[in-house]
């Protein structure tokens, strides 16, 4: 059997409700905020592998909206790149950015470890790092080939399989990490003490918090032409962008498919900023991306083939299992304790633990399952997707091709 394009994304919406009902009703999931898409998509792709193993039946699905869902959500946080939002953050970001830079260079070393230990190409451990976790599957597939070409063999699969892992990991260690903290510290959201049922912030609230750029006037403009207008946006963004990608291969240098779009999003952000000519809204393209983003992480798991997890190399769910305590420990005492211990930074721990170990579309999924339920976390929101799909991209692209050179 076997889905099409269309069929794919219609069964994604399926397990993003399905999820939904299951967070909602499910104690365990609820009180951990499981993230929906997540939690549907294992079930399905249980269900799948039930049914192929036991049945021998089989199911084929077509990716095809897979890739550009990705990109569009990309492209979405790359208009978040506002000068005016770094003057404001400047310094937590290049903070947070130092901390994640420090713990990019321990994960390639924990992953370089592993393959040594267990008789494997020492660039393997690249790829089972920060390649295929903080990288994410889109850093896997641009940097399979170059991988393939220096000895490992199956690279992408391998790569994808370790990704894949990850986003399933990053997703159900994030939240309950960040709960965990709210609740042993009594954390605090604009003054108030946390209570595990969902808050409502007031106008009033939403002002006196630092790093709130967004307002209630933008929203109230809101409007089918609107909306078309940003949804038109995000394609041109897409489009765009895939322009910008052989620039840099031109050069030497290979990045992520999604990276374009995000550079054609910051620009007009920017441009934007300071003319006013777009006049787009920040928090409508959010919307739709985040959409995008449940979306994608639905059809990334749900077309998961966990019979690749069970026959994978045993360094592979070593890999994923060490790399998934250490970025844990990463976030409880490094991130949580180094960005003040306050609400905010457990907001930003959970989206540490999805970006470290999936995509920023698991860190930014963590976060806004627990927004929606304690609080809205501004600062959390500014400096992740910042440092998560901007910076660390670019800087762990270059270690990955410096350390092609050096231990190919």
């Amino acid at each position: 059997m076997s889905f099409n394009g269309l069929q794919t994304l219609a069964l994604a919406a399926i397990v993003i409700i399905v999820g939904q009902i299951l967070v909602k009703r499910v104690g365990f999931l609820s009180r951990y905020n499981f993230p929906s898409p997540v939690i549907g998509g294992l079930l399905f792709s249980l269900l799948f592998f039930f049914l192929k193993e036991a049945a021998g039946f089989e199911i084929k699905f077509d990716k095809t909206f897979q890739e550009p869902l990705m990109i569009a959500f990309f492209a979405s946080l790359g208009f978040g790149a506002s000068w005016i939002s770094l003057k404001k953050g400047g310094r937590d970001v290049l903070f947070f950015l130092f901390l994640s830079v420090v713990f990019l260079t321990i994960q390639i070393a924990l992953g370089i470890g592993i393959a040594v230990a267990m008789g494997m190409p020492s660039i393997s451990g690249i790829l089972m790092s920060s390649v295929a976790l903080a990288g994410g599957p889109g850093t896997s597939l641009a940097f399979a080939p170059l991988f393939e070409s220096n000895g490992v063999v199956n690279a992408s699969t391998l790569g994808l399989t370790t990704a894949l892992g990850g986003i399933l990991m990053g997703g159900i260690l994030g939240t309950p990490l960040a709960t965990y903290l709210i609740n042993r510290d009594k954390l605090e959201v604009s003054g108030k003490f946390v209570k595990t049922k969902e808050v409502t912030i007031t106008t009033k609230e939403t002002s006196d918090l630092p790093f709130v750029d967004v307002g209630i006037e933008a929203l109230e403009k809101f409007s089918p032409d609107t909306f078309i207008k940003h949804v038109l946006g995000i394609i041109l963004f897409v489009g765009l962008g895939t322009y910008i990608s052989p620039v840099f291969s031109q050069i030497g240098v290979t990045l992520p498919i999604y990276i374009g779009s995000m550079i054609v999003a910051a620009i007009v952000r920017n441009i934007d900023d300071q003319t006013k000519w777009f006049d787009l809204q920040e928090s409508t393209l959010e919307e739709i991306g985040n959409t995008c983003l449940s979306v994608f992480i639905a059809m990334a798991i749900v077309t998961l083939d966990l019979g690749q997890l069970k026959n994978a190399a045993l360094p592979v769910v070593v890999s994923l299992v060490l790399q998934g305590i250490l970025v844990v420990l990463g976030a409880l005492f490094l991130v949580y304790r180094f960005m003040g211990k306050t609400y905010e930074s457990a907001i930003i721990s959970s989206g540490f633990v999805g970006f470290m170990m999936g995509t920023t579309a698991n860190a930014l999924a963590n976060m806004s399952s627990l927004t929606r339920k304690y609080g809205i976390a501004p600062k959390a929101f500014l400096i992740v997707p910042l440092v998560g799909s901007c910076f660390i991209d670019f800087i762990n692209a270059g270690f990955i091709t410096a350390l092609l050179n050096i231990l190919k």
